[in-house]
């Protein structure tokens, strides 16, 4: 069973493999490249690709983070970022006291946590997804090897290349050269390193 924001990651990256199957049906293996708007469909795929792996290494973080808390007192990293957002959220307390569902007020901190993640904690690339899997319990050496036994033994490396072409894309409105396979295997290698952490992040829940 997948944790809550595998299941948003998962909807997400079957939308990224949405756009190639499009590109595939309207311009196939014609030659030449195919019209605009045609033509952005790769990329799209990769920039929604990379932002679903983006925002589920903030999720589940939180996800996990709050679930753990109902079980045992903080530490390390975990109360830093506890004290971060209440520093950024100082009427939280007050807010949670006043909030008679129980399930509620986990779900508000959960929110909260996901936030500070998102906004505040730079969640791109190999670097983020080594710190995601420490932050759950697992190593993040493990989790390269295992993709690398599996085919993708530059996992890390092609990861940061896809973050960049993005990054140009989206941020610099740059015109990156992406081929439909290209932009596929983009979308696969998201979805394995999703799978890789979900499983640590399941064992850290059932632990």
């Amino acid at each position: 069973m997948p944790t809550e924001a595998k299941v948003t990651f998962d909807v997400n990256t079957r939308r990224a493999g949405y756009f190639l199957d499009l590109h595939e049906s309207v311009h196939g293996g014609a030659q030449g490249a195919p019209r605009n708007p045609v033509r952005e469909l790769p990329r799209a795929a990769v920039v929604f690709a990379v932002g679903a792996l983006d925002s589920y290494l903030s999720d589940v973080s939180a996800e996990v983070i709050v679930a753990l808390l109902q079980r045992e007192l903080p530490e390390g990293e975990v109360r830093e970022i506890l004290k971060r957002v209440q520093a950024e959220v100082p009427t939280l307390s007050l807010e949670l006291s006043l909030v008679p569902d129980p399930d509620e007020r986990v779900g508000r901190v959960q929110e909260a946590v996901a936030d500070h993640l998102h906004n505040r904690v730079s969640n791109h690339g190999k670097k983020a997804v080594s710190r995601t899997m420490e932050r759950l319990g697992g190593s993040a050496q493990d989790l390269w090897s295992a993709l690398g036994a599996n085919g993708y033994r530059r996992a890390a490396d092609d990861l940061d290349d896809w973050t960049e072409k993005r990054h140009q894309i989206v941020h610099q409105g740059q015109s990156v050269r992406v081929h439909r396979p290209q932009a596929r295997s983009c979308v696969q290698l998201v979805e394995a390193i999703g799978e890789r952490i979900d499983t640590q992040a399941m064992q850290a829940l059932e632990g």
